[in-house]
């Protein structure tokens, strides 16, 4: 079996990373998960409705290919479509995240209409990185100020310890 480049550290990093984005977007966020077996996501519920689509709920989705996004959830379904794409970076700031998010619930277009280009396995392992990076104490933004929703985790990864 080939050995994923999502370890525990980029487990612990993606939990902390989608805590700050949470944290960033703030009490517009009702319920936050990851989870982070192979192909890792995370998925913001959000409080608010969008003006166009005003029976709808909403979410920003996050994955290691193309980053966040805004979603509506198909009410029969609960399928999520994609309405906008954040950008390129698949893991940006998480006050990029906020202000992506705001300016949707303010009519404006943010981000791009069609998902970045899919990237490979040298892309994997260099996300995977880069949340390791937020697992250490110390790095990105402090998770001070507002209260954000809980994140919880779903899945099993392949190392013996926890990722919380």
């Amino acid at each position: 079996m080939a050995s994923s480049p999502f370890d525990a550290a980029a487990a612990r990093g993606l939990r902390r990373y989608v805590r700050l984005v949470t944290t960033a977007v703030g009490p517009a966020v009702d319920t936050a998960a990851v989870h982070w077996n192979p192909p890792a996501t995370a998925c913001l519920v959000l409080t608010g409705r969008l003006r166009w689509f005003p029976g709808r709920d909403v979410a920003l989705t996050w994955d290691g290919k193309h980053g966040w996004a805004m979603v509506l959830v198909t009410p029969a379904t609960g399928a999520l479509v994609a309405l906008r794409y954040q950008g390129t970076d698949v893991l940006p700031v998480p006050q990029d995240v906020a202000a992506f998010s705001a300016g949707l619930f303010r009519d404006e277009f943010p981000g791009l209409p069609d998902p970045p280009p899919g990237r490979g396995a040298a892309h994997a392992r260099e996300v995977a990185r880069r949340l390791a990076g937020y697992a250490v104490p110390g790095r990105g933004r402090p998770l001070t100020g507002r209260a954000a929703a809980p994140v919880h985790l779903y899945g099993v990864i392949t190392s013996r310890r926890d990722p919380a």
